[in-house]
């Protein structure tokens, strides 16, 4: 490999010394069409790696001798050459290719297929999109841009995670769609995501981030969505939710190309709760202002026969949260190749990167820095004055916390929090995989791929003596959890593509295997066991008791598959579209580890059948109707043991399976029509899906005496349907001006059909999403109801909705039973009825304006931050300048309180809250790109310099809650629709430079 680097290497340069040579060559291309000049155009010497690119004018200047032959390509345009002669200047116009305007999308397992005989939905976004307001996390760009989409950044700041749900909620496991890269399915674990409004007591409710955010988002070449089941059944279970596609750029034959990128941002904590005015100084001096650079450089060149693409970057962030700091390094190198003259190709690649995060920021009560930060109420003392968080304890000789009043379970100093309770994740990935195609003949190709994907997460927390006893005994507490997961990807695949008369067939027939494990090791003193020596964080500082936790667990699962697909055309105006996959699974019973998946769809092309006159440019309608599978976790069917620290060996595995378990079934279908106008100026793409998830997985509460705590079932049948399109028009186009604007909205319809009870000793009457806990706030999944659904203590109410106060004290209502569990009332559900995105684009001359308006309509949230601080101190601004509240006690005698006593009742930490239910609804600038291409002299160094001025998340139009709906406690099932105490949202700005030489 070093020695063939080393050649392409030598061979470049040498073809860079020789450049100068020849006849210079200049002119300008454009569209034949319209006359308008085409940036980006390549234009290359054929046989040769010498090229160049249009600049913004379609401007090029290229070195070349008298007889040599240069080649004119474009996206969407068909390829023209044009032999050297004496002239010096050639001016070119190409003409529009309707063979590439069909456009070849990658689908599923990296097929490559025409976009007009598609017969689902899918939508695609390049890399000049995603780069224009770059995010550390590239999937967060898909907000507003894709139809059917809905995007949930983590409050966990800098590198975390993202949920992201495809046309609604489906399974009570795993909602989020499947990645894959170059065609390999990416292992894309969580690191665990919080379910409990309260916090965990094992270092809060953190986010473990996840591996997206290791992607280089410069690396991407284009990211495709396939949204349902026919879409994605070739992937099998892992398909179940949808795919997202991305395709990573490559070498390619032409000259030399070097980009170098450099992004800066920095931000602020823009959307939180309505403070009074000493809370919210104290506040904005105790949140940073964050600041994100991200800088990458990339190389890239080749022959035609072989071509060479790497790329470096890293990422330093410093968080709003004081002490919260990222450090990412991130390396690609991707080698494509021919042999005998075409016979074989070949594409290797390898991505390592690491990501170092310090105090990861928590959501939740404990561990969480925001509760005192929030309540501090000291008089004539601000906040600020406590960065002095420890004073020397004369007694047992360490420093110890200092607060303004006795700290709490879930109140300490936030200071003391952020040092004394500090925290690192350090997550690396390795992802090395390897592609050898072979062409048999003009009509049949063997391909074969295999892909090692490692991921190492690693969380370490160092909790100090004096902590709150809750959280740690007197010599403080030490936790260390370690993961290694690797998944092994191989497949073959046999592809035919036939022309039969006027009947073509594309087809593939494949194996795959998929192994995957997880070795997990966690050591815990515990809140009880302790350290053997104050503030000495080590394993072997452990006390040896059996409050200590000390595991070892180990994953293992095996996937093997088999599939088919085949796409018919009849003439070109119809395609039909079949595939097949059965999958063998380890996680089921041997005896019943088996589950098949077809699908079949069909496409018309209504434009090729119908003379539909000039001003439409292309139209078809299409069906689909899948059927999909989504087997059950790793060791499900296997009750285990566990060594205990100590000695002993605890019961059984927790969770039995109840009969045999089948993996979960969906049956899809969706149709759907796409029109062009005006020589595709104009055009949309509208659908409606319906989608019926049975036998879902759930794990259901038994009685004791039976060697388990739950069980594991099959039941129950949740629907999802709705509408989804995109509008694309480009109302202006001049040889100076253009405005390009795309709409996507979408629906979703849900509702749980039916939950039936397995047997007469297992009855469901619903399933915990988001257990109560101690905030009085749940999700439930009820026959009838909806996947979301918000339940929360609701106040009684007299006639004249006046509440009612007994005692001093408020009353629960109780007249609502058919949508009340355990005192808890339906009052919302956290998921939107429609989404709208606008995306625009204007260009003039050498200036551009980008920016995406992102809405949500509809749904609920709960601040329960807002809960928490009405109920510990007096900081929230409307306890002190709302009106006073009338209130009735059960004898009907009407009295009123003021805002403070009456949200003094309702608040805190398990108080009512149904007084803090919102609208969700929003609708924001999401972002915003101002940018300049500079015009370069044919002289210069550079071959373009662009610089924008860019904005992220900058306000919004319309916004109901205190916090940002569009943020998510945790990127699992469980916490939507809530706000507790999480990190708030933050507005950023900055610059982007980008160089090409």
């Amino acid at each position: 490999m070093k020695q063939k680097i080393l050649t392409l290497t030598t061979l470049l340069f040498f073809s860079f010394l020789s450049f100068g040579q020849g006849i210079q060559i200049t002119g300008i291309v454009k569209g034949a069409s319209d006359g308008i000049p085409l940036p980006g155009v390549n234009i290359i010497i054929k046989g040769t790696t010498n090229g160049v690119q249009t600049d913004f004018d379609g401007n090029y200047t290229i070195t070349a001798a008298t007889g040599d032959v240069i080649v004119f390509s474009y996206l969407g345009m068909a390829s023209k050459e044009i032999t050297v002669g004496s002239d010096t200047a050639i001016n070119v116009q190409l003409e529009a290719d309707t063979e590439q305007l069909d456009d070849v999308v990658v689908t599923a397992l990296g097929i490559q297929k025409s976009r007009k005989s598609l017969t689902y939905a899918a939508q695609d976004i390049n890399a000049a999109e995603l780069s224009k307001v770059k995010q550390t996390n590239p999937v967060n760009s898909l907000s507003g841009k894709i139809s059917g989409v809905v995007v949930n950044r983590s409050s966990s700041g800098v590198g975390g995670s993202v949920k992201v749900t495809l046309r609604g909620n489906s399974s009570l496991g795993n909602n989020q769609p499947l990645y894959v890269v170059d065609g390999i399915p990416l292992s894309n674990p969580t690191g665990g995501q919080p379910n409990d409004t309260f916090g965990d007591l094992n270092g809060g409710n953190k986010d473990g981030g996840d591996v997206l955010s290791l992607i280089n988002p410069d690396d991407i070449e284009s990211l495709t969505v396939l949204k349902g089941a026919s879409a994605s059944a070739l992937y099998g279970s892992a398909g179940l939710n949808g795919v997202i596609l991305i395709t990573t750029k490559k070498g390619r034959a032409g000259s030399f190309k070097v980009n170098f990128s450099s992004n800066i941002l920095v931000e602020s904590a823009a959307y939180y709760i309505d403070l009074n005015d000493k809370a919210e100084n104290d506040i904005e001096d105790f949140f940073n202002t964050g600041v994100t650079s991200i800088t990458s450089l990339s190389a890239s060149g080749g022959s035609e026969n072989a071509q060479t693409y790497f790329s470096y970057s890293n990422t330093f962030a410093s968080g709003i949260l004081p002490t919260n700091d990222l450090k990412q390094h991130t390396i690609n190198i991707r080698e494509t190749a021919k042999f005998f003259d075409g016979i074989v190709t070949a594409n290797a690649s390898v991505l390592a990167s690491t990501q170092t995060i310090d105090n990861r920021p928590v959501s939740g009560l404990y561990f969480n820095p925001l509760v005192g930060a929030y309540n501090f109420d000291s008089p004539g003392e601000r906040l600020s004055s406590y960065e002095r968080f420890e004073e020397f304890d004369d007694t047992r000789n360490i420093q110890s916390q200092r607060w303004f009043r006795p700290t709490f379970d879930i109140e300490q100093n936030p200071y003391w929090i952020l040092n004394r309770n500090a925290s690192e994740d350090i997550n690396r990935k390795l992802l090395a995989s390897l592609n050898l195609k072979f062409k048999i003949n003009d009509w049949l190709s063997l391909q074969t791929r295999g892909t090692y994907d490692q991921t190492l997460l690693n969380y370490d927390k160092e909790i100090f003596a004096t902590t709150e006893a809750t959280l740690a005994p007197s010599t403080g507490r030490y936790i260390f959890n370690e993961q290694d997961i690797r998944q092994i990807y191989g497949d073959i695949i046999a592809s035919i593509s036939k022309q039969f008369n006027t009947i073509s067939l594309s087809a593939n027939v494949g194996t795959s295997t998929t192994r995957s494990s997880t070795e997990i090791l966690n050591a815990d003193s515990g809140t009880a066991g302790g350290l053997q020596f104050a503030n000495v964080f080590s394993i072997q500082n452990f006390n040896a008791n059996p409050q200590v936790s000390l595991s070892q667990t180990s994953l293992d699962k095996k996937v093997n598959s088999v599939f088919a697909s085949a796409t018919i055309g009849f003439n070109e105006k119809l395609f039909v579209d079949l595939t097949a996959r059965n999958d063998w699974s380890s996680s089921l019973p041997s005896n019943n580890n088996s589950y098949f998946y077809p699908s079949v769809g069909v496409t018309g092309i209504l434009s090729e059948v119908f003379d539909l006159g000039d001003r439409i440019s292309f139209a078809k309608v299409r069906a689909s109707y899948a059927e999909v599978g989504n087997d059950v976790p790793a060791n499900t069917v296997f009750p285990e043991r566990q060594i205990l620290f100590g000695g002993g060996i605890s019961p059984l595995n927790p969770v039995r399976p109840l009969g045999e378990v089948r993996p979960e079934q969906q049956q899809s279908y969706e149709i759907g029509t796409e029109w062009r106008f005006f020589d595709g100026r104009f055009g949309f793409d509208i659908g409606y899906y319906h989608t019926s998830t049975v036998d879902q997985y759930f794990q259901v509460p038994v009685s004791t005496g039976t060697g388990a705590v739950t069980v594991g079932v099959n039941s129950g049948d949740i629907i999802n349907q709705g509408f989804e399109g995109s509008i694309f028009i480009t109302p202006i186009q001049t040889e100076n001006f253009k405005w390009t604007s795309n709409i996507n909205f979408a629906t979703n319809d849900n509702e749980v059909e039916e939950i039936s009870n397995p047997s007469d000793d297992v009855q469901i009457d619903n399933q915990v999403i988001s257990a109560p806990g101690v905030n009085t706030f749940a999700s439930y999944l009820v026959e009838g109801g909806s996947y979301g659904d918000i339940y929360a203590q609701v106040v009684k109410r007299d006639a004249n909705g006046r509440p009612i106060v007994d005692n001093g004290a408020l009353i629960i209502n109780d007249e609502n039973p058919d949508n009340t569990i355990a005192g808890l009332e339906k009052i919302g559900n956290a998921n939107p009825d429609f989404t709208l995105g606008w995306n625009n684009t204007l260009t003039y001359k050498n200036i551009s304006l980008d920016f995406l308006i992102d809405g949500k309509f509809g749904g609920e949230t709960v601040s329960l931050t807002e809960a928490v601080v009405e109920g510990l101190s007096n900081n929230s601004r409307r306890e002190t300048e709302n009106a006073p509240i009338e209130v009735v006690d059960p004898s009907g005698t009407v009295s009123t309180l003021t805002a403070q006593e009456y949200y003094g009742l309702a608040g805190g930490r398990n108080g009512f809250t149904g007084e803090y239910v919102y609208s969700a609804t929003n609708v924001r600038l999401a972002e915003l790109a101002i940018g300049y291409n500079f015009k370069l002299s044919e002289s210069s160094f550079f071959k373009n310099i662009k610089a924008s001025a860019i904005g992220n998340n900058l306000f919004f139009f319309y916004k109901d809650a205190p916090h940002d709906p569009n943020v998510s406690l945790s990127t699992g099932n469980a916490l939507q629709g809530v706000d507790v105490l999480g990190l708030p949202s933050t507005r950023s700005w900055g610059l982007n430079i980008n160089l090409t030489f």
